[in-house]
């Protein structure tokens, strides 16, 4: 760690030496000005690319360079001030809301009569405003939403009164301490503007689900909510996101409020406090967490309104004319204007080799050796100093992948914004969890990408029968390279159009708590492998029998929380040679689902925090050929299989005969011998006195590939609670048989 951090200069200077090095041979010796217009047109075009490329990593590299941000700064307890939290709503259900308002409700603070927790309801929804009164926070509502969130959060402003507003969306569940970490940084005495933490999900990404990548690769915001805004900050340039922030009244009111006029108040409100003066703070600790969106519509819809929001504010605030702004602050927001862009620059790099494979346009003139030699290095440095300097946060090939899956959507919506056609309505991103049963194939949100990707393909078939019919090429060897690597792109962005099929309506959360069983007077303690709002999954080192068709009382606890709830058994496993038993609930007071909620809430999500090694070229492509061809079998086991493997002394009809009991569980057990049996009795003790009493199933037996008979046990409600019946089933023979 210590080398790779002293290597970071070295590395970044060779890096931008040897990129300005090849944009100059590129400017002097490659263009294509001495053939006809066309190819002149798009080898201007794609040098132009390359040039914003290199200003773009200038201004990426000069952002991450130092990523430190503050720690919460000590308070005294008198000192906490008043806090209006808002939560802004406008169609979202009510179980949402009531998470979010469970989470603000828990949040810690010295004196809890000085936090004022209020839902800006913009829909003037009945069921809501029931909702909160039941839950004892703040309505605010209006009878019309001008201005949209912008609107809503100013007409809150107008019926509060404390210094200080928390903002959240109505998906974003604060941790208990969002509160003692954020609020002693305007104790400080210094004039802060606003404080902003992280926008963390607990649930995985369309990038992360669709593309079987949810436990190889983290959250594709991650790296700007850990790299760019913490980046940023050093330089008082950090974006207010709209939510899981506080802000200064005062600052709003010196700027008007939040600003309206844009799709884009959160950025725009930020950028107008900061050119006041105002310091402000990027805390890069998670303290909330919400919903990622879950269905490619609606992320295309967020990425659309946020990059016409941003043009939008450059047109009514340009930060290069705003008094108030330094250099750096300026170039800062210049960045973020930029970045939009990236569908034009992506949508150059797609088709300038399939111009040359397929219509003969020349882009780029100079020898092939000439192109690795000077090309080559500098390829592999982005990659590695991109790498290194993101920590594997993402890599430059995800980079790629999620342009390429984006760019026709954002491209169309930032190039129409920037010519006139201003966006002034807009789908509020959906926060409902979306189940699908099976693949849904959204390929009309791709059609781009599919085109693209069919001249790729004949592009590079065109090109090797050229090779084979014509002879060899040195040239051919670079055609062919980029139109694979941008066909591996385009077919990722196609693969990420087929959406994978969700049949929880609840996230699952891998949680390790205490549980704890109780039947018929008995305890059975074990230690939980994942949790959800509906359901779940409890891990025992033995196994042990629990009625499939009875409810069970269940309990989880953490050091904070404990919940009780009725919960059935849905399926029994096998799992490293102890037994997981998934259950789902059925019944839980509120008191009870309250604190199930802040066990599944209150934590930093368990998610990937680097690109993991597995996530490669070749990988990612097997991981969704296999995903989507594998089927999704039903897991309707419900009692514990046993490995047993044992001859044992069996009597049938009083004649004693040798039989080989292979698993076992509780209820039915399978038994090979050399003859079939109607019925036997297996003593397990020396004395006889735990025996199990089999009968022939032969409706079962018929049934089994393994050619081997299964018989009930029909007194195992006398055996279930015997503490000694595993051990004797399985002394010298301790292994677990997977399902």
């Amino acid at each position: 760690m210590v080398r790779e951090q002293a290597a970071k200069p070295f590395l970044l200077a060779i890096f931008f030496v040897s990129y300005i090095f090849y944009l100059g041979w590129r400017a002097l010796y490659t263009l294509p000005l001495k053939y006809d217009p066309l190819s002149i047109f798009f080898g201007l075009l794609l040098f132009w690319a390359e040039f914003v490329g290199f200003i773009e990593s200038i201004m990426f590299y000069l952002t991450i360079k130092n990523t430190n941000t503050p720690t919460t700064p000590e308070a005294h307890v008198g000192e906490f001030p008043d806090v209006d939290v808002f939560v802004a709503t406008y169609n979202e259900p009510p179980d949402l809301l009531y998470k979010t308002i469970v989470g603000c409700k828990n949040m810690e603070y010295p004196d809890q009569t000085k936090v004022h927790i209020y839902i800006c309801d913009d829909g003037n929804r009945s069921e809501i405003a029931d909702l909160c009164q039941r839950m004892g926070v703040g309505y605010i509502t209006r009878t019309v939403n001008t201005h949209a969130k912008a609107g809503n959060l100013n007409n809150a402003l107008t019926k509060t009164t404390s210094p200080y507003i928390v903002t959240f969306d109505a998906d974003m569940i604060p941790m208990h301490d969002f509160l003692k970490k954020t609020t002693p940084f305007f104790l400080t005495g210094e004039p802060i503007g606003f404080v902003q933490i992280p926008q963390n999900f607990y649930n995985p990404d369309p990038f992360q689900y669709n593309l079987f990548s949810e436990n190889h690769i983290p959250n594709e915001q991650q790296l700007f909510s850990r790299l760019i805004q913490a980046g940023r900050s050093n330089y008082n340039a950090a974006i207010y996101a709209g939510s899981n922030t506080v802000i200064s009244r005062q600052a709003l009111a010196d700027i008007g409020g939040f600003v309206v006029g844009t799709i884009t108040e959160d950025f725009a409100t930020g950028m107008l406090i900061q050119s006041r003066g105002y310091k402000c703070i990027y805390l890069n600790e998670v303290h909330a967490s919400g919903l990622s969106p879950e269905s490619l519509e609606d992320l295309y819809n967020q990425r659309i309104r946020w990059g016409r929001g941003v043009v939008q504010t450059f047109k009514a605030f340009n930060p290069f004319f705003m008094k108030g702004l330094d250099l750096k602050q300026k170039m800062m927001y210049f960045s973020a204007l930029s970045y939009w862009y990236f569908g034009v620059w992506r949508f150059i790099f797609l088709c300038s080799p399939i111009l040359y494979s397929l219509f003969g346009i020349v882009v780029l003139s100079a020898p092939a050796l000439s192109v690795l030699l000077i090309w080559g290095p500098m390829f592999i440095l982005t990659h590695i100093v991109f790498k290194l300097f993101t920590g594997n946060i993402r890599t430059t090939i995800w980079s790629h992948i999620y342009d390429t899956a984006l760019f026709p959507h954002v491209a169309k919506g930032v190039i129409l914004e920037t010519i006139g056609f201003k966006m002034i309505n807009f789908k509020v991103t959906p926060k409902d969890n979306i189940t699908r049963t099976k693949f849904s194939n959204k390929f009309n949100l791709v059609r781009v990408q599919i085109v693209l990707a069919a001249l790729s393909l004949i592009g590079i078939v065109k090109i090797t029968i050229q090779w084979f019919t014509t002879g060899f090429l040195s040239s051919y060897v670079i055609i062919l390279f980029w139109l694979s690597y941008n066909l591996y792109l385009l077919a990722m962005a196609i693969f990420f159009a087929s959406e994978r099929p969700k049949f929880r309506s609840a996230e699952r959360m891998p949680i390790s708590a205490g549980a704890k069983i109780d039947q018929a007077g008995m305890e059975f303690w074990g230690t939980t492998d994942d949790i959800s709002e509906t359901g779940v999954t409890i891990i025992f080192d033995r196994p042990i029998y629990l009625d499939p068709d009875s409810i069970h009382v269940a309990g989880i606890h953490t050091e904070r929380y404990s919940a009780k709830f009725s919960a059935k058994i849905v399926h029994v496993d096998n799992f490293e040679q102890k037994y997981k038993y998934a259950f789902s609930i059925v019944h839980i007071d509120e008191s009870d689902f309250q604190q199930l909620l802040l066990i599944l809430y209150d934590r930093v999500p368990l998610a990937p925090q680097k690109t993991q090694k597995d996530s490669v070229f070749y990988l990612n492509l097997t991981k969704n050929f296999k995903g989507r061809r594998k089927h999704v079998l039903a897991m309707n086991r419900k009692l514990p299989r046993i490995a047993v493997d044992k001859t044992f002394l069996a009597y049938c009809d009083g004649a004693p005969v040798s039989v080989r009991i292979h698993d076992f569980n509780y209820e039915f057990c399978v038994i090979s011998s050399a003859r079939e049996y109607k019925s036997m009795t297996i003593p397990l003790s020396p004395d006889g006195g735990l025996a199990l009493e089999c009968t022939l199933n032969l409706e079962l037996s018929n049934r089994n590939p393994r050619g081997i008979l299964i018989y009930e046990i029909s007194n195992y409600r006398e055996l279930v609670n015997s503490s000694e019946l595993i051990d004797l089933l399985t002394a010298d023979k301790q292994t677990a048989l997977a399902a």
